[in-house]
Protein backbone atom coordinates (compact mmCIF):
# COMPACT_ATOMS: atom_id res chain seq x y z
CA UNK A 1 0.00 0.00 0.00
CA UNK A 2 1.39 3.38 -1.01
CA UNK A 3 1.66 6.22 1.43
CA UNK A 4 -0.40 9.22 0.53
CA UNK A 5 1.84 12.08 -0.43
CA UNK A 6 1.69 15.14 1.75
CA UNK A 7 0.30 18.33 0.34
CA UNK A 8 2.93 21.01 0.58
CA UNK A 9 1.62 24.37 1.72
CA UNK A 10 3.49 27.64 1.45
CA UNK A 11 4.08 29.60 4.62
CA UNK A 12 2.36 32.91 5.19
CA UNK A 13 5.70 34.65 4.71
CA UNK A 14 6.29 32.99 1.33
CA UNK A 15 2.75 33.78 0.22
CA UNK A 16 3.24 37.42 1.24
CA UNK A 17 6.45 37.62 -0.80
CA UNK A 18 4.73 36.06 -3.81
CA UNK A 19 1.73 38.40 -3.57
CA UNK A 20 4.03 41.41 -3.18
CA UNK A 21 6.14 40.32 -6.13
CA UNK A 22 3.11 40.02 -8.40
CA UNK A 23 1.61 43.31 -7.24
CA UNK A 24 4.95 45.07 -7.63
CA UNK A 25 5.31 43.83 -11.20
CA UNK A 26 1.74 44.82 -12.00
CA UNK A 27 2.17 48.37 -10.68
CA UNK A 28 5.54 48.93 -12.36
CA UNK A 29 4.20 47.65 -15.68
CA UNK A 30 0.88 49.49 -15.38
CA UNK A 31 2.69 52.78 -14.69
CA UNK A 32 5.09 52.00 -17.56
CA UNK A 33 8.28 52.53 -15.57
CA UNK A 34 7.53 56.20 -14.91
CA UNK A 35 8.67 57.29 -11.45
CA UNK A 36 5.76 58.63 -9.43
CA UNK A 37 7.92 61.18 -7.65
CA UNK A 38 10.43 62.48 -10.19
CA UNK A 39 8.88 61.47 -13.51
CA UNK A 40 11.92 59.72 -14.97
CA UNK A 41 11.14 56.90 -17.37
CA UNK A 42 12.97 53.58 -17.15
CA UNK A 43 12.27 50.00 -18.08
CA UNK A 44 9.70 48.77 -15.55
CA UNK A 45 12.09 45.94 -14.61
CA UNK A 46 14.63 48.51 -13.36
CA UNK A 47 12.09 50.29 -11.12
CA UNK A 48 10.74 49.62 -7.64
CA UNK A 49 7.22 49.63 -6.31
CA UNK A 50 7.55 52.32 -3.66
CA UNK A 51 5.40 52.91 -0.60
CA UNK A 52 4.20 56.23 0.74
CA UNK A 53 3.53 54.62 4.13
CA UNK A 54 5.69 51.63 5.06
CA UNK A 55 4.69 48.50 6.92
CA UNK A 56 3.41 45.07 5.94
CA UNK A 57 -0.13 46.16 6.77
CA UNK A 58 0.16 48.80 3.99
CA UNK A 59 1.73 46.56 1.33
CA UNK A 60 -1.52 45.99 -0.54
CA UNK A 61 -3.26 49.29 0.18
CA UNK A 62 -3.81 51.05 -3.13
CA UNK A 63 -3.03 54.01 -3.69
CA UNK A 64 -0.12 53.59 -1.25
CA UNK A 65 2.09 51.86 -3.83
CA UNK A 66 3.44 53.40 -7.03
CA UNK A 67 6.29 52.91 -9.48
CA UNK A 68 9.49 54.64 -8.36
CA UNK A 69 12.99 54.82 -9.73
CA UNK A 70 15.71 53.32 -7.52
CA UNK A 71 17.09 56.80 -6.80
CA UNK A 72 13.81 58.10 -5.36
CA UNK A 73 12.78 54.90 -3.57
CA UNK A 74 16.10 53.79 -2.14
CA UNK A 75 18.50 56.71 -2.04
CA UNK A 76 15.94 59.45 -1.30
CA UNK A 77 13.96 57.22 1.11
CA UNK A 78 10.88 57.28 -1.07
CA UNK A 79 11.07 61.02 -1.79
CA UNK A 80 8.25 61.33 0.74
CA UNK A 81 7.53 65.05 0.42
CA UNK A 82 6.95 64.88 -3.31
CA UNK A 83 5.14 61.55 -2.91
CA UNK A 84 2.68 63.20 -0.48
CA UNK A 85 2.15 66.20 -2.77
CA UNK A 86 1.49 63.93 -5.72
CA UNK A 87 -0.94 61.74 -3.74
CA UNK A 88 -2.89 64.81 -2.64
CA UNK A 89 -2.95 66.08 -6.21
CA UNK A 90 -4.06 62.71 -7.65
CA UNK A 91 -6.43 61.42 -4.95
CA UNK A 92 -7.25 64.40 -2.74
CA UNK A 93 -6.36 65.23 0.84
CA UNK A 94 -9.29 63.21 2.22
CA UNK A 95 -7.98 60.00 0.63
CA UNK A 96 -4.47 60.65 1.96
CA UNK A 97 -5.89 61.29 5.45
CA UNK A 98 -7.92 58.07 5.20
CA UNK A 99 -4.72 56.23 4.26
CA UNK A 100 -2.94 57.69 7.30
CA UNK A 101 -5.87 56.70 9.53
CA UNK A 102 -5.82 53.15 8.10
CA UNK A 103 -2.11 53.00 8.87
CA UNK A 104 -2.70 54.16 12.45
CA UNK A 105 -5.54 51.70 13.11
CA UNK A 106 -4.11 48.65 11.32
CA UNK A 107 -0.52 48.57 12.57
CA UNK A 108 0.40 44.98 13.27
CA UNK A 109 -2.23 43.54 10.91
CA UNK A 110 -0.93 40.38 9.33
CA UNK A 111 -2.52 39.13 6.15
CA UNK A 112 -3.82 35.61 6.54
CA UNK A 113 -3.20 32.78 4.09
CA UNK A 114 -6.64 33.12 2.51
CA UNK A 115 -6.16 36.87 1.88
CA UNK A 116 -2.71 36.31 0.41
CA UNK A 117 -3.86 33.49 -1.87
CA UNK A 118 -6.66 35.75 -3.13
CA UNK A 119 -4.18 38.57 -3.77
CA UNK A 120 -1.93 36.20 -5.70
CA UNK A 121 -4.80 35.10 -7.93
CA UNK A 122 -5.99 38.68 -8.40
CA UNK A 123 -2.58 39.93 -9.50
CA UNK A 124 -2.00 36.93 -11.76
CA UNK A 125 -5.22 37.82 -13.56
CA UNK A 126 -4.38 41.54 -13.68
CA UNK A 127 -0.94 40.79 -15.16
CA UNK A 128 -2.57 38.75 -17.92
CA UNK A 129 -4.59 41.81 -18.94
CA UNK A 130 -1.36 43.80 -19.47
CA UNK A 131 0.22 41.40 -21.96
Amino acid sequence: MKKASKVKHLSRTKLHKKAWSLQSEYIRRLEKGICYTCGTHENWKECNAGHYIHGNHMDFYIPNIHCQCVRCNKYLSGNQGIYAERLISDYGLQTVNEMREYDRTHKGHRFNIFELENLIETYKQKLQTLT
